[in-house]
């Protein structure tokens, strides 16, 4: 397999691009590599589980302890909010309060709320308030990734 490797400072964002004639073992564990990096192991009555970052609609921060919810379960994930989302923000987690977190891809609606809030309708109907000290960071995150990035 012939790998190239370029440098270029002036890209907005990392990407790697992979070309392929048959689905081989060697591209399939490469695959499998990269789909590893976007997985947080989670616990849930004494059980660990591989959540992939799809799964999680958002993420909360009860009593020290760090929670994902996903669509029809919670659980804890072995990290502080601040480093989740330090590792995982490319992957579409943002800040939304001072104790949680969203995946924008699992945003339906927002709707304007009091107090220059915002609430954010998520896929599987549930609701969020959007803290107003997060609203300007996550919005650019939105124009960012919707390509509308204004700055």
């Amino acid at each position: 397999m012939k790998i190239n490797k370029y440098h270029q400072k002036d890209i907005k964002e990392d990407y790697v691009d992979i070309h392929y004639r048959e689905l081989n073992p060697q591209i399939s564990g490469l695959f499998e590599y990269l789909d590893a990096m976007n997985t947080v192991i989670g616990a849930k009555d004494q059980e660990q589980r591989i959540i992939h970052l799809s799964e999680i609609y958002y993420c909360e921060v009860v009593d020290r302890k760090c929670f994902a919810y996903l669509d029809h379960d919670v659980y804890e994930l072995d990290f502080t909010l601040q480093g989740l989302l330090e590792t995982y923000h490319a992957n579409g987690l943002i800040r939304i309060s001072k104790s949680m977190c969203v995946n924008v891809f699992k945003v339906l609606r927002m709707d304007v709320d009091f107090n220059m809030r915002m609430k954010l309708r998520l896929t599987n109907g549930e609701t969020v308030l959007l803290n107003r000290s997060y609203k300007n960071a996550f919005m650019k995150y939105i124009r960012e990734l919707t390509g509308r990035d204004e700055s």
